[in-house]
């Protein structure tokens, strides 16, 4: 099966905002439901689980139901405290149902509403060659290093660095039996499962992502965001607001 995970467990701290920002509309559309609907517009996604926080489930519950009144694929679950625990917490429901084995696990932000069918087809192929990858661009700005914070020791090579974005996407046994193997000190280490895969020295393969793919972080970004709409999403929106794929 081919399952995605949308992590919607995080505050958003930077952003400044008493409403978490996956919950903010974008042209009048919740950030959430945007990154949501991307998955479910594919039918190849038998399942799709949004990890939210606790104190945001019953908000959570009845924004999905209200876009997506007669969706069966999805689940809304508790996620945890950091992305590592959330991680975690999805991988439990899998096992717990049953669906571990066998399961292409798609790992997407929340708050990366601008994700395309192009990148999450291109993960779910990655993914069943090679058992990981993750969506990349390729690094704009010179990246330079300091070991003391205040004088620079080197400018690292741009030709060989890459901006991580979601989807990520892994055999879901094999992430879950690489982190079991984990202490929980190294697991809390690691940003995220292809980290994970990383460390164990398992090949994660680089799925050529979007500049476009932004992840919401500040409030700025809801202004790009309908810029980015306008330039690339324009037919889509224009689309009525009926149906499985127009929710």
């Amino acid at each position: 099966m081919t399952a995605a995970a949308i992590l919607s467990a995080g505050r958003g701290t930077r952003f400044g905002s008493d409403v978490p920002k996956q919950f903010l509309n974008i042209n009048g559309v919740p950030v959430l439901v945007r990154s949501v609907r991307a998955f479910l517009e594919l039918d190849e996604i038998s399942l799709c689980v949004v990890a939210s926080g606790a104190d945001c489930i019953d908000l959570t519950e009845k924004l999905l139901k209200k876009h997506f009144p007669d969706e069966t694929r999805l689940r809304v679950i508790t996620g945890g405290d950091t992305r590592g625990d959330t991680l975690v917490k999805i991988l439990e429901y899998l096992k717990e149902n049953r669906l571990l084995d066998d399961c292409i696990l798609l790992t997407h932000d929340a708050v990366r509403p601008f994700v395309t069918k192009r990148i999450i087809e291109e993960n779910i192929s990655a993914c069943r060659k090679y058992g990981a990858c993750n969506t990349c661009v390729k690094a704009v700005d010179t990246v330079l290093h300091s070991a003391d914070g205040r004088f620079l020791d080197c400018a690292l090579s741009r030709s060989e660095l890459y901006n991580a974005q979601t989807p990520q996407t892994f055999d879901a046994k094999t992430l879950y039996e690489l982190i079991s193997s984990l202490s929980r000190e190294k697991f809390l280490s690691l940003t995220d499962g292809a980290s994970v895969f990383l460390t164990a020295q398992r090949p994660v393969f680089i799925v050529r992502g979007e500049d476009f793919n932004i992840k919401i972080t500040y409030r700025d970004d809801l202004k790009r965001g309908e810029q980015i709409l306008a330039e690339h999403f324009a037919q889509s929106e224009e689309k009525p607001d009926t149906g499985r794929k127009n929710v």
